[in-house]
């Protein structure tokens, strides 16, 4: 990979909660010193939104918002700030909440408490927003599938028992006649197997795929452009829409 796509694909981790704890700190303290990974986190969580509007708002516990609170405040950019509120309060996240730019690594003082707001508000979606969802059963690994000019089209979350569940975060342009085809590839001697196709309107769906041996990291998934009603040869034979590679999330 390029370093721009290893970097978004490690501000998609960050945003998604897939990090351990080291490696969460580690981001943070990058995103204090390093402007185009801050930018990229930024990025990831303007895209990533689009999967919080897929899902119904429920309450959010207290005790989540206070470690909410205790993270904000360890950020780097909030100590640095030249005030900031003595005990925050209960942080209010619109539903329809986006960055409103980019480029914020030129601000400093109070613009550094901008950007941890700024962070906060986008990142509830994801590794805040993790910690709040607790669900049955849990996924056994989680992809970030890229479009051809790097950035976010699609979420993949892959279980155990051989479905997938997919949200893309893109509006993909489906010519008459042709499908989107789900694929993964676990055995280079096998080849990629299909996971079946999805429909060209961009909404959450699950599949459920063949029997597989059990989804593990670094694992391949696509989607690619096929004839209807699908690949005529078994295998991938058109372009490929979006790629990425599983992780399996950190677990508390």
């Amino acid at each position: 990979m390029t370093d721009n796509e290893q970097r978004m694909a490690r501000a998609g981790d960050y945003v998604l909660g897939l990090m351990s704890e080291e490696e969460r700190d580690r981001a943070e303290h990058d995103m204090e010193r390093d402007a185009a990974f801050r930018d990229a986190v930024l990025t990831a969580a303007q895209h990533f939104h689009k999967l919080d509007l897929t899902t119904a708002p429920e309450p959010v516990p207290d005790q989540l918002w206070q470690k909410v609170s205790e993270r904000i405040a360890s950020l780097p950019q909030m100590q640095a700030a030249e005030t900031a509120p003595a005990s925050p309060s209960k942080p209010r996240v619109a539903a329809n909440a986006r960055p409103k730019r980019f480029g914020l690594h030129s601000l400093g003082g109070r613009g550094g408490f901008a950007i941890a707001a700024s962070l906060a508000a986008a990142c509830a979606i994801g590794y805040f927003g993790a910690l709040a969802t607790v669900t049955n059963p849990q996924p056994v690994v989680v992809v970030v599938l890229d479009t051809p000019a790097n950035t976010p089209g699609a979420i993949f979350e892959a279980f155990a028992d051989d479905s997938v569940r997919i949200v893309p975060l893109e509006e993909f342009t489906v010519p008459a006649g042709q499908t989107m085809q789900v694929w993964t590839l676990y055995d280079k001697a096998v080849g990629p197997v299909s996971l079946g196709t999805i429909g060209a309107k961009a909404t959450e769906v699950r599949l459920q795929g063949p029997h597989l041996p059990l989804p593990k990291p670094e694992q391949l998934y696509e989607i690619t452009l096929e004839p209807s009603p699908g690949s005529p040869t078994g295998k991938p034979t058109g372009p490929i829409l979006v790629k990425g590679f599983a992780r399996q999330p950190a677990r508390s």
